[in-house]
């Protein structure tokens, strides 16, 4: 099985390809260094001349607010350069994995979101990358859509992923305390996508670890296990005053996997504390 990554050098790609070289599976990893998503001719080329059997389409526009400031370019990479993929994929019979995100949802509903819940993005960010779904939906016969949430791990960009890996942690720190979702362990998740990309059992999946809670309830779960000093402050979204609006509860369920693959995923404090004991 010949495996193509896009977007490979996030923390996500990194994780995928760690899972990949576990089992001894060739894989070609790509970033926007080798490999421009937007530019239809180079990635027919591309894809053309490596022939893989899987494309796992991991690279995206994924900063909320930047998205939202730069629609066009969101526009571009999130839904034209999954557009451009999905058509490559279809010529060389692959199949595609399409990693998406909970920010499909609108937030407003007061249980966690199935893969069957009513689609309303709120921002830039998730309409782009519905697009993108829609277009894999439309176009690859042999196609898996993962959506996830919360990335945390290795090479993470998030905040709190940020803050855990210094060694000299800062005195005190913010932490949004009224957004509530679900949290997922990027080695968790590759391992995941490998036992998706090995079945033919196309659709749509959640995949995220089990249980919810907001960045605050992960920093003082942290706490807890790393007995760091800093001061967690709680703070609510609306004091930001950030450009892009986010789902203020938007939870994944993840009924698909756990039916067609029989598998559950772990908690997301086990999943907190296996990261933090690989940072020790």
């Amino acid at each position: 099985m010949k495996i193509f990554i896009t977007g490979a050098d996030g923390a996500l790609g990194i994780a995928m390809q760690n899972a990949l070289r576990q089992e001894h599976l060739q894989f070609f990893a790509t970033d926007l260094n080798q490999l421009d998503i937007t530019d239809i001719k180079k990635v027919n080329e591309t894809m053309l001349n490596h022939h893989p059997d899987v494309i796992l389409h991991f690279a995206a526009l994924s900063n909320v607010d930047a998205c939202e400031r730069e629609k066009n370019l969101a526009m571009r990479v999130n839904a034209l350069g999954t557009l451009g993929l999905a058509i490559a994929s279809r010529k060389i019979n692959a199949k595609f994995l399409y990693v998406s995100t909970n920010f499909v949802f609108d937030g407003a509903q007061e249980i966690p979101y199935s893969e069957y819940a009513c689609l309303n993005p709120i921002n830039e960010y998730g309409r782009t990358k519905l697009l993108g779904e829609r277009h894999v939906r439309e176009i690859c016969d042999k196609y898996f859509i993962v959506r996830t949430s919360w990335l945390f791990g290795d090479r993470s960009k998030t905040y709190i992923s940020t803050f855990l890996s210094e060694k000299n942690k800062p005195a005190s720190i913010n932490v949004i305390c009224d957004q509530f979702a679900s949290f997922t362990y990027t080695v968790d998740l590759a391992e995941a996508i490998l036992a998706i990309i090995k079945s033919e059992n196309y659709g749509i999946y959640h995949i995220v670890n089990r249980e919810c809670g907001s960045w605050l309830d992960f920093a003082l779960k942290a706490k807890d296990l790393l007995h760091f000093k800093t001061e967690l402050n709680p703070i609510k979204t609306e004091e930001l005053n950030l450009p892009a609006a986010r789902p203020r509860y938007a939870p994944l369920e993840s009924s698909h996997y756990q039916y067609l693959f029989n598998r559950t995923m772990r908690t997301w404090d086990d999943a907190l504390g296996a990261y933090i004991k690989s940072l020790q």
